[in-house]
């Protein structure tokens, strides 16, 4: 099961923010011919394990929060990616 929350392009790159199982959510984006990207865990604390047996384990609020970070995460990486190009580029 994999699931799409967002996609969007920043400075020209386009960046996918998905869940790939029911416990990892990643970003990946294109730059320059070239992949990036990222993964987190959703790890539950010991008290709430009884999500299990839910179909989604994580609340809307968790994962409206991880797709949020994984957002300004991959706009990092790509303005890292940019100012490193530049650096080189003034060399």
């Amino acid at each position: 099961m994999i699931k799409i929350f967002k996609k969007f392009n920043y400075k020209n790159c386009p960046v996918i923010i998905r869940q790939t199982d029911r416990w990892t959510y990643e970003y990946l984006l294109l730059f320059k011919g070239q992949f990036y990207g990222t993964f987190i865990k959703n790890k539950l604390k010991w008290y709430q394990w009884w999500r299990i047996f839910k179909k989604d384990i994580a609340t809307d609020k968790e994962t409206n929060g991880m797709i949020h970070f994984l957002t300004k995460a991959a706009e990092t990486t790509i303005e890292t990616l940019l100012k490193k190009k530049e650096n080189e580029n003034k060399k």
